[in-house]
Order: C-alpha cells, then structure tokens, then sequence
C-alpha cells in the first residue's frame, strides 16, 4: 500500500484503492473506491466531498440494489443483514 502521510487534498478526484492515508485532509474532494485493493483512513478528515463506487465496487452495490428491490421481502432481509453485521463488525470474507 502506498503511504500518504499528512497531505492536503484539495477540489481533486483521489483513487482510494491500495492507499493508506494517515492525518489527510480532504477538501471539495471525490473519493473514489473500487474495490480493487485495501484502504486504510487513519485520523483524516473530510470536507464536503463525495464517496463514489466505481468498477467492481459499483457492480456490487448496483446487486445488492437489485436484491433489495427486486427480490421482495427476502431480499431486503438480506440486504438489511449484511449492513447490520458491517455495523456489528461480524462480516465474513
């Protein structure tokens, strides 16, 4: 993972994937994330910036999407379990 230790980020699109940030400060930013390698957000802060899901890490929320609003009850309960173990900290790989 590459370090990024006290930047400044500012009004700039930054790549989340395979970055450990350390103490950044993220300004006017979007946030992009993939899904393609670790992140680390250790001690940052963030300033009217926007998430975005993008490649494979878009693919999964456009499913669990699906499977909420297509998949009737059970697919909510699905959907709705999987973010209360993230909450929980108990998700499985």
């Amino acid at each position: 993972m590459i370090k990024n230790i006290k930047n400044t980020y500012v009004g700039t699109k930054v790549r989340l994937d395979n970055n450990d940030f350390t103490e950044c400060s993220f300004t006017n930013c979007i946030l992009e994330f993939a899904g393609e390698g670790p992140v680390s957000l250790n001690k940052c802060s963030f300033a009217n910036c926007q998430w975005a899901f993008v490649g494979p890490a878009q693919t999964t929320m456009q499913f669990l999407q699906s499977m909420y609003h297509g998949m009737g009850d059970g697919g909510r309960a699905i959907v709705e379990g999987t973010f209360e173990n993230i909450k929980r900290g108990t998700t499985k790989a």
